[in-house]
């Protein structure tokens, strides 16, 4: 992720959506969205739950927060 981005939003995935990691044949069922200070997206990604997991795990050790967000206010 690039340097700018300031958080990570992670959203329900509500559709059908392959995990973006390459060679994961898994159903995604999270979209982590990377947004900057402004809480503008800057990219998505679909992924499966193992995925998602990892990258929560990951950005948090680069001190980025995790925001996770109910699936009512989806948009």
């Amino acid at each position: 992720m690039a340097e700018d981005v300031k958080a990570i939003e992670l959203w329900p995935c509500g559709y059908q959506a392959p995990c973006k990691v390459r060679n994961c044949k898994a159903k995604a069922t999270t979209i982590a969205r990377a947004v900057d200070a402004g809480g503008r997206p800057i990219r998505q990604y679909e992924l499966c739950a193992s995925h998602a997991e990892q990258v929560t795990e990951r950005e948090q050790g680069r001190g980025r927060e995790i925001v996770r967000m109910p699936s009512k206010n989806r948009p």
